[in-house]
Order: C-alpha cells, then structure tokens, then sequence
C-alpha cells in the first residue's frame, strides 16, 4: 500500500508542476482539476472491482488459455526481479475473505485449488480495471492530455502490477499442487505454518 501511495502523490506532484510551470495553470487551478481526475479514477476502480469482484458468474473466472503463464513471460518476470519487491505490490484478497499474500495450508489439495481459483478471479479482476480505467476520458474535465489521460495511465498500471505478481505465483502454485498430489498416496504429510510463495518456488521452513 506504501508504494501505491508514494506512486500516487509522487504522480500528482509531477502532474501539478508541469501543468503550472510548463501550461500556464494556476498552481490552485493545476491541483484542483488533478485531484477532482485521480478522485473519480479512484471511484471508477472501486466500483469496477466491486462489480467485477462480486456480481459476474463465477465462469468468468476458470481457467483458460489467455490465464496460462508461459516460460518466456516467467523469466521476463526474473529478469526486471519481480520476486524481491511483489511483496510491496498491493494485495487486498483479504478484504473478500481469501489473502493470497501466503500460502497457508500447503499440505491441502482444495485449498490450493481455491489459491489457483481467487489467482485467476483477481487476474480477472484486475483485467477489468486496466480497461475501465480509462473511462475517466470520459468526464468533461479540463487537461484531457496533461491530466485525464496521465490519471488513467497510472490507474492502469497500478492494475497491471497485481497482475504481473498473480501471474509470476501462478506456475508456482500448480507446481506445489503436482508435488502434493504426487506425493500424497505415499504417506501423509505432517501440516505446516504459513509458507510465503518464494522466488524459487519452494516453501520456506519445509
């Protein structure tokens, strides 16, 4: 949440201050009309995920080609260190009872089915929000192109990084799914605490 935040007023700052010195805004006028944008950005995101979270069939949800992760995309994910900062990337499953921040019954094939199902709804989810972000084009505000766009761009991407870290966990959690499955007609595993999804796919205090 902190570095949705700093995202935020560091945009906002930036938006000011060009629209000011560079625009000929007002400085009262520039913050005015940036923070009137960023507040119906933020309603348009609430109710999108509120709806899109909550009032679709749960259909929208299962599993299909476009929620695969593929190799390639799995070592772009490496390559920029997505596995040492997707924990400051915002997660709020708690808020409709299931947090995906850590796996917490790893030993427990229907809770790790119900992990892969809230993955793919909040790819959904989030989805949903990259796209309606930009309905805010659609007020009658001043600065289309130095406010009303900047504000949907950034709404967009604070969309796409929960997306970005769902996709990187995903192979991870079927990964732990195979190896449960394999190796649960062998013997029954003692349960375990909470297990945070690591970088390289293993449980920590396993």
């Amino acid at each position: 949440m902190i570095m949705y935040l700093i995202i935020i007023v560091v945009s906002m700052a930036v938006m000011v201050l060009v629209n000011w010195l560079a625009l000929g805004w007002t400085m009262l006028g520039a913050l005015s009309w940036v923070s009137i944008a960023t507040g119906i950005e933020f309603l348009i995101i609430v109710v999108l995920t509120v709806l899109a979270g909550q009032c679709v069939p749960k259909v929208c949800y299962r599993d299909c080609k476009l929620n695969q992760v593929s190799k390639r995309e799995l070592n772009f994910y490496h390559a920029i260190g997505l596995g040492k900062w997707k924990d400051y990337v915002c997660e709020l499953g708690a808020l409709s009872g299931f947090s995906k921040k850590k796996v917490t019954a790893p030993n427990d094939p229907s809770y790790i089915d119900r992990f892969l199902f809230e993955i793919n709804k909040g790819m959904f989810v989030h989805i949903v929000c990259v796209f309606g972000a930009f309905l805010v084009l659609l007020f009658p505000l001043p600065g289309t192109w130095s406010i009303v766009l900047p504000v949907a761009l950034i709404g967009a991407l604070l969309n796409i990084l929960p997306i970005m870290v769902l996709r990187y966990n995903k192979p991870r959690l079927i990964m732990l799914k195979t190896r449960l499955m394999r190796n649960q007609p062998k013997s029954n595993q003692e349960p375990v605490g909470e297990v945070p999804v690591t970088e390289k796919g293993e449980n920590r205090g396993n």
